[in-house]
């Protein structure tokens, strides 16, 4: 179940850190907006904080006397806390910073004269990013799919702080090799941290695989 849960919340954080990451990267880089840089630095504020003080936020903002807590608990009582729903949360949050660096690096690497060209034959920002800039940054939106999707697997404190360690319910493999070390279980620790490298290595092959085609493609006829 650890691996299972993992793999869920891995995927589901790094699927929604893109929908939101995309268009917002896409928009600071073609328009320069007077609050743009309070936008950037609220994106990465998790980046330079601890994963425990984004799970304590969380704590507070969703617990039972906080204000999302009290409007989810109008929802048949629903909570955040203790779930696998509230890990996502908190590892959304805590990758969502890697997404947008990422992101920006990968739509920066784009021939800024394409998005021209694009833009005077009348194609739309969103046409603009769907049919030139997605279809030439493809190696490098992949990589960010691919460092956030780890980096989401590997996430324990922020999700240890918000959904706790249920076996069976909120473990994960980061916390279930920390609470299986604490109870002297060092084979269950050694296999989930086994398998963690195993997808860490692969995912880093592929990297270096898309990494190797953006270098040839840059590189003159």
């Amino acid at each position: 179940m650890p691996i299972i849960h993992s793999l869920l919340i891995a995927f589901s954080a790094t699927l929604t850190t893109f929908l939101i990451a995309l268009p917002v990267a896409y928009y600071l880089l073609r328009r320069r907006t007077h609050f743009g840089w309070l936008l950037e630095s609220l994106l990465l504020l998790p980046l330079v904080l601890p994963p425990t003080v984004v799970g304590l936020f969380l704590l507070q903002l969703f617990g039972k006397f906080g204000l999302g807590g009290r409007f989810l608990a109008l929802f048949h009582n629903y909570s955040l806390i203790f779930t696998l729903s509230g890990a996502t949360l908190a590892t959304i949050i805590v990758v969502l910073p890697i997404m947008y660096q990422a992101l920006k690096a990968a739509l920066q690497s784009v021939d800024p004269n394409l998005i021209e060209a694009a833009t005077v034959m009348g194609a739309t920002p969103l046409e603009t990013l769907r049919l030139v800039v997605v279809p030439n940054a493809y190696q490098g939106l992949i990589i960010s799919l691919l460092l956030t999707f780890c980096r989401g697997l590997g996430e324990f404190g922020a999700s240890l702080m918000v959904a706790g360690y249920i076996e069976g319910k909120t473990d994960t493999i980061a916390t279930s090799i920390y609470f299986s070390i604490q109870g002297g279980d060092t084979q269950t620790a050694l296999f989930l941290s086994g398998v963690n490298i195993l997808i860490g290595v692969l995912a880093l092959l592929l990297i270096h695989l898309l990494n190797q085609q953006i270098e040839r493609r840059k590189q003159p006829l």
